[in-house]
């Protein structure tokens, strides 16, 4: 019946492993769930997700080489006997009890469901401040909001597919980290295949400190240079550049970009971090590699 495939790195995830396999066999459905690590230098993650392939019907995967978030996805996916895949990524964790079920409910033959996720409310966060307040106050998003642009909105994060629809396309391995979910969105969209949003979510549950989250943003950001063109109309960040270029503005915001760079950190990684501020460092950013990619 289903495939539940987590990629995972210097994550460990036992948890989420006993958790699906224990709602799989409460709901008596043929399954399987197969871990790949992407070479983690964790050898304490390692360790303890090794205990994964003791479960029955559970696979643990150890790489040799790392090769990213878009190729090993692509590797579970041929590793799958099932016609239904559920990809989750190893830092998620289901939010309700019947999550499973309510995917298999949802199943559509050649489509992808897509069930959101969400950011548990605490006041102390296990993410930074500024990765917790974006997830909330931009990521997350209901059902009903994401089916009005359902491929913009596709997230690889936590997925249902029909496993055919990876006959059609796969996960673009050109890029290595990050935009890969926009990319593969556009796919999707290129060879109509469906996407169904639904509320039924999973906790995100990074532990991303600020200047490791900033890091991580930087390095998506470059990953975008090669497909800018393609990629315009569907990543809001390209937009805005689109827009600022057309203005003759770049230059003006690349130039606040470096003066105010220190400050910008300083606020991002501090206790009160401004989005305002992080959407200009984004734009600030891209403005720059563009001018100078190296």
């Amino acid at each position: 019946m289903v495939s539940i495939l987590i990629p995972t790195h210097n994550q460990i995830c036992i948890d989420l492993v006993q958790a699906m396999h224990g709602q799989a066999t409460k709901a008596h459905l043929p399954f399987e769930i197969i871990v790949a690590d992407d070479a983690s230098t964790d050898s304490q993650a390692k360790a303890v997700n090794r205990s994964i392939k003791q479960l029955p019907y559970c696979s643990y995967i150890e790489l040799k080489q790392n090769i990213g978030p878009a190729r090993i996805r692509n590797f579970l996916v041929s590793r799958a006997e099932y016609p239904y895949i559920l990809l989750m990524d190893a830092d998620t964790f289901p939010v309700h009890t019947q999550f499973l079920m309510n995917y298999i409910q949802s199943a559509r033959p050649g489509s992808i469901v897509c069930g959101g996720f969400i950011y548990k409310r605490t006041s102390n966060p296990s993410m930074c401040q500024l990765r917790y307040k974006y997830g909330i106050q931009v990521e997350e998003s209901p059902a009903k909001k994401r089916n009005d642009k359902p491929y913009d909105k596709f997230i690889s994060m936590c997925f249902l597919a029909d496993k055919t629809v990876f006959e059609c396309v796969r996960f673009d391995e050109d890029m290595h980290f990050g935009y890969e979910d926009a990319q593969f969105g556009l796919q999707l969209q290129q060879a109509k295949i469906p996407i169904y949003h639904i509320d039924n979510p999973v906790y995100h549950q990074t532990t991303d400190e600020a200047s490791a989250y900033l890091q991580k943003i930087e390095r998506s950001i470059r990953n975008l240079l090669p497909h800018i063109d393609v990629l315009q109309a569907h990543i809001r960040l390209l937009a805005f550049y689109q827009k600022l270029h057309k203005a003759g503005l770049t230059t003006v915001a690349r130039s606040l970009f470096q003066l105010f760079r220190p400050l910008l950190i300083r606020n991002l990684t501090g206790k009160h971090p401004s989005l305002h501020l992080f959407a200009f460092y984004k734009l600030g950013y891209l403005c720059e590699i563009i001018k100078n990619p190296d």
